[in-house]
This record gives structure tokens, C-alpha cells and sequence, in this order.
């Protein structure tokens, strides 16, 4: 597999096949983040990095915009037939130069 493709992603998104895991569902409760707006990096937002060989399957991580100022970023895997959400966070400082650049 070359790249991940993020129109796939989005089409399962829209098919409503998807599976938020209980490491997702305990970091959005803990953090105040809606399952509506983790769908929304997903279905709008843009692949900030990828891990191809990652297992069972390959990952990336998306961030969008939600509000004007605030981003959040989604990790997800998919087989082609679900898209599993592993989790969600907001952009902190601490561990991103810019939204779009984590620090090494």
C-alpha cells in the first residue's frame, strides 16, 4: 500500500461503518470531545501522518479545524470495510510545533 486513501475513509465514514475502540470513547469522554466532531476531522480533514506498516492495519492521523482556532486530531485504521477510530486529542503545544507538525 502506497498511501492511505482518505476518500475511502470518508465514504465508510458516510456509510455510517465504523467503530469507535474503548481507548477513543474513554479519551473523548475525558477530554469533551463529541463522537459528531470526530466524524467531522474525518469526513473534512487532512491526513497528517501515516504509518503504512503499522498493525493490523494501516493508520494515520487527521486533524481538522472544528472551531476557527482549534484543532483536533483523529488516529484511525481501516481494512476497506471499517474505519476504526483509536483515538482523539486536542492540539497542545507542548507536543506540535504547528497543527500540522508534531515535535520530534
Amino acid at each position: 500500500m502506497d498511501q492511505i486513501d482518505v476518500l475511502k475513509i470518508r465514504q465508510l465514514i458516510r456509510d455510517e461503518k465504523y467503530l469507535i475502540k474503548s481507548h477513543a470513547r474513554k479519551r473523548m469522554a475525558e477530554r469533551g470531545i463529541r463522537e459528531s466532531e470526530a466524524l467531522q476531522v474525518l469526513l473534512k480533514g487532512s491526513i497528517v501522518e501515516e504509518t503504512l506498516d503499522a498493525k493490523p492495519f494501516p493508520k494515520c492521523l487527521m486533524m481538522h479545524f472544528i472551531r476557527k482556532d482549534e484543532p483536533l486530531y483523529v488516529s484511525c485504521a481501516t481494512d476497506g470495510e471499517i474505519v476504526y477510530i483509536i483515538t482523539v486529542h486536542r492540539y497542545d503545544t507542548g507536543r506540535w510545533i504547528d497543527p500540522w507538525t508534531r515535535r520530534r
